[in-house]
């Protein structure tokens, strides 16, 4: 049905008909000339559908007394409208606030409603907001019909969530993705589903650069870094990303006191010693201290300045009362709290 046929161009829509359907004003102008009563004291679903079927409009039927679409069953005339309209349209008519909808959302809208999880996600929403519909819209069909959506997200959020899904469809097999998937739907808050999301992106840690010693391990998996993290109370688990880009390499040193040990890569030395910490991040003893050096260096691990505080200082040395650390007390620093 249509009702374009029996509206033109308006420049009499009201400053209150611009402010709750702008997106229609003109239109709706010339359907109910000013002041617009039988639109404005409408309840709020009728004006949906008459905004709706402006927003679907087929330019192949016949006009429909606009009338009818304020005045008849709304769960009737909402078929009329939309044929076959998805179930739950009508529920859906009655909690979408006061203000019109641009048309796009309201189409989107429609499609939503024609899927399961989707749908049964707005069923249950006591107001159905313009931010909800457009994100479940960003997210993948794949995703929606797991039920991701459930968890309340704005459509920036979705839009990242379809962006990582897009990649690891790229770099798991459907099985496994598929799984991850499944995984998301289980996340109780936004917080947890991106734990989640993150997680798959740490699957698989680089190899380690040096394979270690019988009493220098590498840790080489998120979950072993994160066990460490635990057991020496620290932030070591906040450099998995790290390790995973290999911007640093964590070790354990094993013999007591036992101390984490991480590594980073340098443009001039390679792998390079950059700290070591005891439990809760106190300062390395000087006798664990002087074992470790030794066994980096037995490893061919630089331990001493970076080419970069070698540089810069380089840079300084012509300057009037020059002075620096010695290379010991350089060294010294890496096993440090301070």
């Amino acid at each position: 049905m249509s009702v374009l046929p029996l509206a033109g161009p308006s420049l009499t829509a009201s400053p209150l008909l611009r402010l709750i359907a702008p997106d229609y004003a003109d239109t709706l102008a010339t359907l109910w000339p000013a002041p617009h009563t039988p639109f404005l004291t409408a309840p709020a679903a009728r004006r949906h559908l008459v905004c709706l079927m402006l927003a679907i409009e087929p330019r192949d039927t016949a006009p429909l007394d606009v009338a009818r679409l304020l005045d008849e069953p709304l769960r009737k005339i909402v078929r009329r409208v939309v044929d076959p309209a998805p179930e739950g349209l009508r529920r859906a008519l009655e909690h979408l606030g006061e203000i019109a909808w641009p048309a796009a959302d309201y189409r989107v809208l429609l499609t939503l409603l024609a899927e399961p999880a989707a749908a049964k996600r707005l069923r249950h929403a006591g107001t159905i907001t313009l931010d909800e519909v457009r994100a479940l819209a960003a997210l993948p069909a794949s995703v929606r019909a797991e039920g991701v959506g459930a968890v309340r997200m704005s459509p920036a959020q979705a839009e990242l969530l379809a962006e990582a899904h897009a990649v690891l469809s790229r770099r798991l097999s459907p099985p496994v993705l598929a799984e991850r998937i499944a995984a998301w739907n289980r996340a109780a808050n936004a917080r947890a589903l991106f734990a989640l999301v993150a997680d798959d992106f740490r699957l698989e840690m680089p190899k380690p650069p040096h394979p270690g010693t019988e009493r220098l391990k590498p840790l080489a998996t998120v979950a072993a870094i994160r066990e460490a993290a635990r057991r020496y109370r620290n932030c070591l688990a906040g450099y998995v990303d790290d390790a995973l880009d290999e911007r640093s390499a964590i070790y354990e040193w094993l013999p007591a006191p036992g101390a984490v040990i991480e590594l980073t890569p340098d443009a001039f030395f390679g792998w390079r010693l950059d700290q070591a910490r005891l439990q809760n991040n106190k300062a390395v003893d000087e006798a664990t201290r002087d074992a470790v050096v030794a066994e980096l260096r037995g490893m061919g691990v630089h331990v001493g300045r970076s080419a970069w505080q070698i540089r810069r200082a380089l840079n300084r040395a012509a300057t009037p009362g020059f002075r620096m650390e010695t290379l010991e007390a350089a060294v010294a620093d890496y096993f440090t709290d301070d």
